[in-house]
């Protein structure tokens, strides 16, 4: 490995240490009572070297936004490529998204983002991690359930949001008790949803072209791909 290499190692390995210790800075204390000094301290390294990869604590709370949910819904994503009935896949999806959003790492990093949303520009970083990329994923599950006939047609990214909003609304406790005090209930939680969801989008019968037969048929085969695939 030549120098330049082990230089660069040497300061990713700094940067991920004071993420680390950052993170539960933020955590424990908040943004306004967590300080570079106590930051640097923890680190054991100087104040400069801290401002070396942090120009402001701003950019790194920032960072640890960034960090910490960047692969927060990688479980729930995975759901949506199974093979199965639609609403079945649907039911499976709503379980790990409300465990996810519900979870205490999830509910502390919320809260830590919105009460901080007026000062720094974090909350739309916050809101592409934890709702964007699933929206965006849910749109693709519901348009090509839409086009093979388990659903009925409409706008598939109005219903990804829809879905994500009644997930987001299922327990108003959420935003007003201590987070160790909050519990997801995502098994009960799904039946409800899903009873919700079937009244909305169940497709209705007698009123399927031969055009979509044959649309369904075509992407019928591809979900049964998915779903042979290793």
């Amino acid at each position: 490995m030549t120098r330049a290499a082990k230089l660069a190692d040497r300061r990713e390995a700094q940067r991920r240490r004071i993420l680390e210790v950052a993170r539960r800075h933020f955590l424990a204390h908040g943004y306004g009572a967590a300080t570079m000094s106590a930051i640097a301290a923890e680190v054991r390294g100087s104040k400069s070297a801290l401002w070396n990869h942090f120009d402001s604590k701003a950019s790194l709370f920032a960072a640890f936004v960034d960090a910490d949910s960047r692969d927060f819904h990688v479980d729930t994503l995975a759901v949506l490529d199974r093979a199965g009935e639609a609403f079945e896949i649907l039911a499976a999806f709503v379980d790990t998204f409300v465990a996810a959003i519900s979870s205490s790492a999830a509910l502390k990093l919320q809260r830590q983002v919105a009460a901080e949303a007026d000062r720094i520009a974090v909350g739309d970083l916050l809101y592409d991690r934890l709702v964007g990329v699933v929206e965006a994923r849910l749109a693709e599950f519901f348009a090509l359930y839409m086009r093979a006939g388990a659903f009925r047609r409409g706008d598939p990214r109005r219903a990804a949001r829809l879905v994500i909003a009644i997930c987001l609304g299922l327990d108003p406790h959420r935003l007003f008790l201590p987070v160790d005090a909050i519990g997801a209930a995502p098994s009960t939680q799904a039946g409800f949803v899903i009873d919700a969801l079937k009244t909305l989008f169940a497709p209705e019968d007698g009123d399927e072209s031969e055009m979509q037969r044959d649309d369904r048929a075509a992407v019928r085969a591809v979900v049964g791909a998915q779903g042979r695939a290793p």
